[in-house]
């Protein structure tokens, strides 16, 4: 085979699309579509029937029906059956993900989501009212989030809080604190025996999230998080990294590619492009189209590494990427990982 361990393979179609189109979110703003039951079968189907030059098959597949947005479809009950119909046993996943957008307006989705085995539901935030519908790109998307939590906590399911930081919010913080203790998070999770966690984030530099990094904060603007908010904190400050400046000589000084190999999963959009899980889903990842291509041609460049993004992934050094796109003069905030997508980004814009 290749590189990729194909015992495992997820297969996310972007069944209904997202009501969002969230300035952080690394997938980007693909268009919303209407892939069928019948196409969703089909592609599992093709993947079922998959075997590669010596007659191998994937050992376990995970067929899901969203991408972006979880339960988006009126019919999410019976399309959360279908998935575990078409995955291998035991292998279709719930995570810790629902869709706030229905949890605001359909009054039975959280005492569904619940009777399944949902026990956590990850809520974003981009600081208080204003800012979070800018974040989000929808007007009530804020109030929304607050109605989510509440029901969550009805149902008994404990919400989890994640609040990305941008300059925009860094006055708001005082309120988003007291907002937390106002609502008495830590304990109505207690009470219905879970566990309040929230966490601050930085923004992955790639699909969306580059288009705001004018936003990103600064090492100066660590100074402005009140220490309650970071003793909250699941973990601290460690999400939002280190100034660029300071990671810059580690990564000039790495010698090897990215080679970046998360879980096997592809993604399909609303137009039967087909992306790996590795980066964002931009021309310079793609595998090709599901419907024009075919599997065959699909796998072969998912498992070869065929795309330009993923020959760069696989053979330029990090150091070579640094050299060209990273800025000394920069005090913006990153994970190391999170640098290496900013920077893989800038090559693929330039390369494509």
């Amino acid at each position: 085979m290749s590189q990729f361990d194909l015992s495992f393979l997820g297969v996310a179609a972007d069944i209904a699309g997202c009501p969002n189109r969230c300035r952080h979110c690394w997938l980007g703003s693909h268009k919303n579509g209407n892939i069928s039951k019948e196409d969703f079968k089909e592609i599992a189907e093709a993947f079922r029937n998959w075997r590669d030059e010596n007659g191998r098959k994937i050992e376990r597949l995970n067929f899901c029906s969203w991408w972006r947005e979880p339960d988006f479809r009126d019919d999410y009950r019976e399309l959360w059956e279908l998935e575990k119909e078409l995955s291998s046993p035991g292998s279709a996943q719930r995570f810790e993900l629902l869709s706030t957008w229905r949890l605001a307006r359909d009054p039975s989705y959280a005492d569904w989501a619940a009777h399944i085995g949902t026990k956590v539901c990850q809520i974003t935030f981009f600081g208080m009212d204003e800012t979070t519908d800018w974040g989000m790109r929808r007007k009530g998307a804020f109030l929304d989030q607050i109605t989510a939590t509440e029901r969550c906590l009805t149902a008994g399911i404990a919400p989890r809080w994640q609040l990305f930081l941008t300059k925009r919010c860094l006055h708001e913080l005082p309120d988003f604190l007291y907002l937390m203790k106002h609502l008495k998070l830590r304990e109505r999770c207690e009470q219905i025996g879970g566990q309040f966690e929230f966490f601050i984030g930085g923004i992955s530099p790639e699909g969306n999230g580059f288009g705001i990094e004018n936003e990103r904060i600064e090492k100066g603007d660590l100074a402005l998080i009140p220490q309650e908010m970071i003793a909250l904190s699941r973990d601290g400050l460690d999400g939002l990294g280190e100034a660029e400046n300071e990671l810059l000589p580690e990564l000039l000084s790495c010698s090897t590619p990215p080679k970046r190999y998360p879980t096997p999963w592809l993604f399909i959009d609303a137009d039967f492009d087909v992306y790996p899980n590795i980066a964002e889903p931009t021309a310079w990842w793609k595998l090709g189209n599901l419907k024009t291509d075919g599997v065959e041609k699909i796998m072969k460049t998912y498992r070869d590494g065929l795309t330009p993004g993923m020959t760069a992934n696989n053979t330029i050094p990090i150091s070579v990427l640094t050299e060209r796109f990273g800025n000394p003069n920069s005090t913006k905030l990153y994970t190391c990982d999170d640098l290496i997508s900013r920077i893989l980004h800038e090559w693929g814009r330039e390369e494509s």
